[in-house]
């Protein structure tokens, strides 16, 4: 009986060292990713131009839009190809209708869970405010210093996303399926605006 209790006060005693070391490297991002989530949930819309590919495996489609809106609702105007520029939808996470002088258009899905190019920007708006991270690390995009946070949509599509480590603002997004990128998307002049 003697020889049980300094064997449990010994694996207690590993085990708080263990956990603390855990809590004390947390410089891997996650302070931050919470502070830029924080900071997207206050938001009551986003602004962005999103220039987006959409890679259907036989076909690869590349075209730019605005977006207005959060996650439950917006509107993205393509501005290019210019054969469809001027497109206006209004999106959201459960999907979107596409239409042009009358004409409802259907962008057909690039993941086998349903998943549009139309609806990946509601999509990761509601990842980043509120999707299970699996993964966040420091890295260089470019130039920039950047949070690469992933996510995980369901258990075959993933999302990650580059946030500027400066502005918090998106700088790229990919959403993957079974660990092919279906969509890409690069940010530009993006605004928070607050509720």
């Amino acid at each position: 009986m003697r020889q049980v209790k300094p064997l449990a006060q010994m694996i207690t005693l590993i085990l708080i060292l263990l956990l603390s070391s855990c809590q004390g490297s947390k410089n891997n991002g996650q302070a931050l990713a919470l502070d830029i989530r924080a900071s997207l949930i206050a938001a009551g819309k986003l602004e962005l131009t999103a220039a987006v590919r959409a890679d259907y495996g036989n076909r690869v489609y590349d075209f730019t839009f605005n977006y207005t809106g959060n996650a439950d609702k917006g509107e993205l105007e393509i501005t290019a190809p210019e054969s469809i520029a001027g497109l206006k939808a209004v999106v959201s996470v459960s999907g979107g209708t596409l239409m042009y002088d009358g004409a409802v258009l259907d962008t057909g899905a690039v993941t086998k869970d349903g998943l549009s190019p139309a609806e990946a920007i509601p999509v990761l708006i509601s990842q980043w405010q509120s999707g299970c991270i699996s993964g966040c690390n420091y890295e260089k995009f470019g130039d920039i210093q950047a949070l690469a946070v992933t996510t995980d949509i369901t258990e075959t599509v993933h999302q990650r996303t580059w946030f500027d480590v400066k502005t918090r603002l998106p700088i790229r997004a990919e959403l993957s399926d079974n660990g092919k990128m279906v969509i890409a998307c690069q940010f530009d002049h993006v605004k928070l605006s607050a509720k």
